[in-house]
């Protein structure tokens, strides 16, 4: 197996900024804002928490997110349903362990699902996106894969959708969760539902939840990683549905987690129950981080979208979907005929790291890049980035209007402007 696409990117880059050169970095997406003051304190408070946690959480961190989720997700939930892992990655790897049957994903998805659920030994199944958004799934779309799955030999039994999206940045509307939680619940498929960015919707469309409509099968995962900033803490948890089944599915994921990740790291545990406990402070925090990404992700779309770059509209997170197709015949004579060697042409002659569709499941010849806004805030200073997040209180809902950005971010203006000196530079090669 290769690394994962998006470590190796960031790797990459810190080399050559190391060396001196001046890359523009839209290949990573990891939230930079500063901690929380109310997470700081916790923190500091738990250090003499040494001893180990229990494999499934500490019961004050287990209550907190069994609240938190019943509060923002419409989903009843108890602290008997949560199990917390050192992030959320560990814990879906866990479920495809734990789990029966093969598995559908999306395409495009993230570049773990599919890895994770080979090792776990499972067939993995594309499942076709709508090919204006790239995150739309219908019913016959669905019932499409799962057909050729079990025409293969395979049981897919499971399917692994995340909203907010990534790579897309769209997010399903209600009536499309109502459409896929139908189809699963009449298919005797489990959802897992991948929920790491829902504290980071833009606003101009409302996050659903499946488990919302689909509680007795589904799961849903998260963490502190992107809303709260903090991936370095390696936080995250997983919802069980009620009941026997789901009491019976996590025996077996305790099981797994006692003989690989023991538990999470006890410090961290205790402090993250102030992520999660309400708090007005805490909860302001992630409204403004979430309008703050949906602020600098529409305005590199809008600069897209005046180059007539075919792009998605995001919804949440901080990624966008651009599909460079129609620069296809100078891309062509350039010796870029696919996804990767799109990548490595922006990388080695525009200094602009992107990933390749390719790495989400995509198709070589599909011209498709991921961009991740989310490190364009540059060397700022703590101060600087929460006077940033203040702001945001005067600002509309991001993806409601086309006015520019009235924030100084001069990463964001030399993407912006890279992108034009690109499109322009293929333009006359056309």
């Amino acid at each position: 197996m290769a690394a994962s696409p998006t470590l190796a990117m960031n790797e990459a880059v810190a080399r050559r900024r190391a060396e001196g050169r001046r890359t523009l970095h839209l290949g990573f997406g990891e939230a930079m804002f500063p901690l929380h003051p109310a997470l700081r304190v916790a923190l500091a408070e738990a250090l003499e928490s040494t001893g180990y946690a229990p494999v499934a959480g500490v019961p004050k961190l287990r209550e907190a997110i069994a609240g938190y989720i019943t509060r923002t997700r419409g989903v009843e939930c108890s602290a008997q349903q949560v199990v917390v892992g050192p992030g959320s990655k560990p814990l879906i790897y866990a479920l495809l362990q734990a789990l029966d049957g093969d598995v559908l994903v999306p395409r495009p998805s993230w570049v773990s699902y599919a890895p994770q659920a080979r090792l776990a030994g499972r067939s993995v199944s594309a499942v076709a996106t709508d090919p204006v958004d790239h995150q739309r799934l219908t019913p016959d779309a669905l019932a499409d894969a799962a057909s050729r799955a079990r025409a293969a030999g395979g049981n897919p039994r499971i399917l692994v959708v995340n909203s907010p999206g990534n790579p897309t940045g769209g997010m399903f509307a209600r009536e499309d969760v109502a459409a896929i939680t139908a189809w699963a619940r009449a298919a005797g498929v489990t959802i897992i539902s991948d929920e790491i960015y829902a504290e980071l919707a833009h606003g101009w469309r409302s996050h659903v939840s499946p488990a919302s409509l689909y509680p007795e099968g589904s799961i849903v995962t998260g963490g502190l990683s992107k809303g709260f900033s903090a991936g370095g803490w390696r936080l995250g948890y997983a919802i069980l549905p009620a009941g026997e089944r789901g009491e019976q599915l996590g025996r077996a994921v305790r099981a797994l987690a006692s003989e690989i990740w023991s538990a999470a790291s006890t410090p961290i545990e205790e402090a993250a129950s102030a992520a999660f406990t309400p708090n007005p402070d805490v909860e302001a925090y992630l409204r403004r981080a979430a309008r703050l990404h949906g602020h600098v992700t529409h305005a590199l779309y809008r600069t897209l979208r005046e180059l007539a770059i075919a792009c998605p509209k995001p919804a949440g997170g901080f990624y966008l979907y651009p599909d460079f197709a129609a620069w296809r015949a100078p891309l062509a004579r350039l010796g870029v005929t696919t996804s990767p060697q799109l990548a490595q042409y922006l990388l080695d002659r525009w200094e602009l790291a992107t990933l390749p569709g390719t790495a989400f499941g995509e198709e070589p010849e599909t011209l498709r890049l991921r961009l991740a806004t989310s490190m364009l805030y540059g060397p700022a200073a703590q101060s600087d980035l929460w006077q940033l997040l203040a702001r945001t209180d005067d600002l509309p809902p991001p993806g409601t209007s086309d006015e520019p950005l009235p924030l100084s971010l001069p990463e964001l203006t030399q993407v912006q402007q890279r992108w034009n000196e690109i499109i322009a530079d293929w333009n006359a090669r056309k």
